[in-house]
């Protein structure tokens, strides 16, 4: 009866901490996804529009959620990847200076695993996902189109 009554215990502690941990994630990434598109929306309204609801029908129409993982860039930034790698946009060519261009990871949960896309992630896994075809709905270019560089979390206004 006593290891019974251990299992139960145990079972509900990791449950009520599962569920803590996805609510916290999630208002985490709310929250900087939000913060993400008002710094879009000081500059380029439009841009910003585009892009919640670009996200809004990724989360309704798939089963995989998104984190904004870069929006507005300043200059110096940039600049500085270009020089950590020279695939990167130029300064003058980057949407993500003009607040044209976010960078998304996509992620869900199987059980008490978090599956990411990211960079990484193969063109293939991306396209699964019908993300790139929601992006051309918003005409949205979108990196995994790239001929030389794989790039497949950037999205941008064109």
């Amino acid at each position: 009866m006593q290891s019974l009554i251990t299992i139960l215990m145990v079972t509900i502690f990791l449950s009520i901490g599962y569920f803590s941990f996805t609510i916290v994630y999630d208002l985490r990434v709310r929250y900087i996804n939000h913060s993400v598109l008002n710094n879009i929306a000081e500059s380029n309204e439009e841009s910003a529009s585009i892009f919640k609801h670009f996200i809004s029908d990724i989360e309704q129409e798939t089963s995989w959620k998104v984190e904004i993982i870069s929006g507005l860039r300043s200059k110096e930034a940039q600049i500085q990847l270009k020089r950590d790698n020279p695939h990167n946009a130029a300064v003058n060519k980057s949407r993500h200076v003009l607040a044209r261009a976010v960078d998304l990871v996509l992620y869900k949960r199987e059980g008490f695993r978090i599956i990411q896309l990211r960079k990484a992630s193969s063109k293939a896994s991306w396209l699964e996902t019908k993300v790139p075809e929601i992006a051309k709905r918003y005409g949205l270019l979108w990196g995994g189109t790239y001929k030389n560089y794989h790039d497949p979390v950037h999205f941008e206004v064109n």
